[in-house]
């Protein structure tokens, strides 16, 4: 059986930038990639359309047409996103105990609490057109953010930062 946490051995590093760089570059690829796929699937958008639509949180429903500088722009909110919620996990990591338990289940809960965050407290107030409530989106939404986003972030923290060591 595989270890979880040898699987981001290549993030084992004693900076914590290079960590903080690996998780949100992780979380990122893979949110982006499961993003695409059911974006595919459910709107028929290919990956620059998925971008643009990202590039719409901030410049409005007109960045879905936009050219090469609004995919640019949705590729820059993406993985800025990434790597706000991998600060965000790194610093609370090294200053809650809680979050140095079992890695794997706090990190199924960090995925499922920023899919909340996104979609309950910041999607709303931004410039994405509002569409109507899809659970099947939801529930694949969730599981994605999960296990492609909070997890990786959790594993490669914690595959940096030991139970008890703090910054």
């Amino acid at each position: 059986m595989i270890n979880s946490v040898s699987l981001f051995d290549f993030t084992k590093s004693s900076s914590s930038i290079k960590t903080l760089l690996w998780s949100g570059l992780i979380a990122g690829i893979l949110d982006a990639i499961a993003g695409v796929i059911v974006y595919y699937f459910y709107f028929d958008l290919n990956p620059l359309q998925v971008l643009q639509f990202i590039a719409a949180g901030v410049y409005g429903p007109e960045a879905i047409n936009g050219g090469i500088s609004m995919i640019l722009a949705g590729l820059f909110f993406h993985f800025l996103i990434a790597y706000v919620v991998a600060i965000i996990y790194f610093f609370a990591h090294s200053t809650l105990a809680v979050l140095r338990g079992n890695v794997i289940v706090i990190g199924l809960f960090y995925g499922l609490g920023i899919w909340l965050v996104m979609n309950l407290l910041i999607l709303p107030y931004t410039n994405i057109p509002k569409s109507p409530f899809d659970l099947g989106l939801a529930l694949i939404g969730i599981a994605w953010h999960m296990v492609l986003v909070g997890l990786p972030i959790a594993l490669i923290t914690s595959n940096y930062l030991p139970k008890k060591e703090m910054l």
